[in-house]
């Protein structure tokens, strides 16, 4: 009986969802801290169909996304690639740049990316054209630059790209004030993944946020401090780039290969994942925040790897870039395995969680806390 009712009772609300007129909203979303957008947002339910069809317009009208979704929370503007929490994207979705061009063009399966996808700069030229299979890049993948230069071009399986280059990325290196006065003194080393926007050619982007930012404001830190650079369009696990940064910054700079330590946020915190599952036995501990991890299978496949690596996990819950769930379900896998395990899932914060945490000093003294005992070196 029952059942009964609950299959009456969601009939009847499709009907009446069927029958609704157009719905309207004016949401505001806060890009940075002097910055908010406002979009004007209408909401058609497919009964037939099933599906919440989503458009959003620029204050002047012009449309800036549209999308279908099987759940939908009305008062959340996320990232293209984010769930968050019920807003589940179902098939063709489109967003276009301020100017009334075409910005991105893919598809979505159960909240997912799949199949083929395109991307365009605001002055039309072509940026990229990406192939997915369930969230992961799979496939072939084309990166332009602005001015109609193909940057890049391989083939992925499963988020992993199949033409592996070994490449060197340029960093930004910071030394304690006292680093000159003993030349025989080893330092700990702390290494910065910065996030997706502050990828590129240009080291000075770097001092916009985390450990760098920290410098750049006149900050002083008791331990050396590198930031390598991800070239525009790819991830920290695109290429082998470590071997040979971590070999230049042993050979350059006096360190306590005892006490290195891994952290970034966004695409930093993807890569901490990643890079700490693959060269586990370099790290005394890893601080990662706000990053996929479901982008590619080498995680999973190697979780065992990071039982013996301290880890402290941040991710905020109100994140609209990358779900929370990205973090909680890494975590959940080494509870109970890893016995050196924190995790920071702050109610109240999203996206932004690091301008919280590299601020303070909590984080540096847990890293200083953890010495690697074992082997010196890498050790993949």
């Amino acid at each position: 009986m029952r059942r009964a009712v609950a299959v009456l009772s969601t009939l009847f609300c499709l009907g009446r969802a069927e029958a609704q007129e157009p719905e309207t909203y004016v949401l505001r979303q806060a890009v940075s801290n002097r910055e908010t957008v406002v979009y004007t947002r209408v909401i058609r339910f497919d009964g037939e169909k099933h599906l919440y069809h989503v458009q959003d317009y620029f204050e002047d009208g012009r449309i800036q996304m549209d999308a279908f979704y099987t759940s939908f929370d009305r008062r959340v503007k996320e990232g293209s690639q984010c769930n968050y929490r019920s807003n589940t994207k179902e098939g063709p979705y489109t967003e276009w740049h301020r100017n009334g061009r075409k910005g991105f063009e893919g598809c979505f399966s159960r909240g997912r990316l799949s199949g083929a996808s395109s991307s365009w700069y605001e002055s039309g030229q072509k940026e990229a054209e990406e192939s997915w299979l369930d969230g992961q890049l799979h496939g072939r993948v084309r990166y332009w630059s602005g001015n109609g230069d193909l940057q890049f071009d391989s083939t992925f399986v499963h988020g992993m790209n199949q033409n592996r280059r070994q490449v060197r990325y340029r960093y930004l290196s910071y030394l304690p004030k006292d680093y000159e006065a003993d030349a025989t003194r080893a330092w700990p080393l702390v290494i910065y993944l910065h996030g997706g926007s502050d990828r590129g050619t240009d080291l000075k982007k770097l001092y916009s946020s985390g450990i760098p930012d920290q410098v750049y404001r006149g900050r002083e830190f008791p331990f050396v401090m590198l930031a390598p650079q991800c070239p525009q369009h790819l991830r920290w696990s695109t290429d082998d780039w470590f071997e040979s940064f971590f070999g230049e910054a042993t050979a350059r700079y006096r360190i306590d290969t005892d006490r290195v330590y891994l952290t970034g946020p966004s695409l930093g915190g993807s890569g901490t994942w990643y890079i700490a599952a693959r060269y586990p036995g370099t790290f005394a501990a890893i601080a990662p925040m706000s990053g996929f991890t479901s982008h590619l299978d080498f995680i999973d496949e190697n979780i065992e790897r990071l039982y013996e690596v301290p880890v402290w996990a941040f991710h905020g819950q109100r994140d609209t870039v990358v779900p929370f769930e990205e973090t909680e379900r890494i975590v959940r896998k080494l509870e109970g395995r890893n016995k050196n395990l924190k995790f920071s899932a702050e109610p109240d914060l999203g996206h932004e969680i690091h301008w919280q945490v590299y601020p303070g000093r909590e984080i540096y003294d847990w890293f200083l806390r953890h010495s690697r005992s074992s082997k010196h070196g890498l050790a993949e």
